[in-house]
């Protein structure tokens, strides 16, 4: 057994006797950008949870003003607050997702070094993805050792995921099978991400090795995801065999998968549904989605591999998340009328029972609308529906109030 592994499985030292050793930045802490205190007078006294005003500001991308308010997440008042790690990994989560890096470090550091809140595994995946994306795995690697030494926050399979994925696509296959190997909770979504690896480099050997070792009796899944594991993978080798020309064996496998479980489950349907409109297996692809239970990703696969093509929706079926993306996609295509109609539909209910106001559109929903007009030449329309998402957000801001 591997030291790590040993480490993993059987921490030996006592959460509460470790001295606090600040988590790994990558640099120097002192390189990293300063963020100064704030006190409590700088937000109004209106009974408005700190999670709330924080959450309000990034909807509305004033992504400078959440960062701000976040820094009291820290003071006394609001620090033993069950909401604090929400605000802190909100604000660095939305910094990381507008591609602010270092930013979303320099509050990682003023949060849980300089304040010592302590993180969940959430915090410490938003900086190594930060990382990864970067290009800079090995830092990522330094931080996931310090959880695993540390022991107060666990990796989680996210946390596998987005090391296995840095991995394999820096060519660091052994590496990334020796991460794998680590794992407490077996999860086929990193099994997938060594095949899919394994394949695009052209290994194919190594990546049915380890499907066929999957397949077998004793096999490492876990019991109730072993057929759900199984389509996934098969997604994987359909696609790698479509990319060869050989569409044959591609649609063998196909044909060899539980239609049943494509229909009711989403993540095993919509991969496979992504595979054959990737590779122009329209009218199969079209089948399938006929018979899906849709999600937002479901919606979001057909827009783009139908975008000349007028595809039916049973919209009965369809929830909040389906709807907002519908909307963002026919606003790209410039089919805002049908968007326009599409908005007015959904959400007619809401300007009438304000408790509906959290079925109501977003802000990037509100945006897509914006987008839409605006590319279309309807300025004023796009004026009017800005004014509309103002009135929408304070009118979710009046009606809350603090937990």
């Amino acid at each position: 057994m591997s030291v790590l592994r040993r480490i993993v499985q059987s921490p030996t030292v006592s959460n509460a006797a470790k001295a606090f050793i600040p988590y790994p930045l990558g640099r120097e802490p002192s390189s990293v950008p300063k963020i100064f205190p704030i006190y409590e007078t700088y937000i109004d006294r209106r009974p408005i949870s700190l999670r709330y005003r924080v959450t309000a500001m990034i909807e509305m991308c004033n992504l400078d003003e959440a960062a701000t308010i976040s820094h009291l997440a820290v003071v006394d008042r609001f620090r033993n607050d069950r909401d604090t790690v929400f605000i802190c990994n909100s604000v660095i989560g939305a910094m990381c997702k507008a591609k602010r890096y270092e930013e979303a470090l320099s509050l990682f550091n003023y949060f849980f070094n300089e304040s010592q809140v302590l993180p969940n595994t959430l915090s410490c995946n938003l900086i190594m993805k930060a990382h990864c994306d970067q290009g800079r795995v090995d830092v990522a690697l330094e931080l996931y050792r310090h959880m695993v030494l540390d022991g107060r926050v666990s990796p989680g399979i996210e946390t596998y995921k987005i090391l296995t994925e840095a991995l394999v696509a820096a060519k660091r296959f052994d590496e990334a099978c020796a991460l794998e190997r680590s794992m407490k909770r077996r999860s086929f979504m990193v099994y997938d991400i060594l095949i899919r690896g394994f394949l695009d480099a052209g290994r194919f050997v190594e990546a049915s090795q380890i499907f066929e070792d999957l397949k077998e009796p004793n096999s490492r899944l876990p019991w109730r995801e072993y057929h759900k594991a199984i389509a996934v993978f098969s997604a994987s080798f359909m696609r790698y065999w479509l990319k060869q020309g050989k569409d044959e064996e591609a649609m063998e496998i196909y044909k060899g998968l539980d239609k049943p479980m494509l229909q009711v489950n989403p993540i095993v349907g919509n991969r496979i549904l992504q595979v054959l409109v990737e590779h122009g297996k329209k009218t199969v692809a079209l089948d399938l989605f006929e018979e899906m239970i849709c999600n937002s990703e479901t919606v979001d696969i057909i827009f783009k591999g139908f975008s000349d093509t007028i595809v039916p929706f049973d919209f009965e079926w369809l929830g909040v998340g389906c709807y907002g993306t519908m909307i963002k996609r026919l606003c790209e295509q410039g089919r805002v009328s049908e968007a326009e109609e599409l908005f007015a539909d959904m959400f007619s209910d809401v300007e009438r029972d304000e408790h509906l106001m959290a079925a109501g559109p977003d802000v990037s929903t509100f945006r897509a609308m914006i987008n839409g007009y605006v590319k279309v030449g309807r300025v004023d329309d796009a004026m009017n529906m800005l004014d509309k998402m103002k009135i929408s957000t304070l009118r979710k801001l009046a009606i809350h109030r603090a937990s």
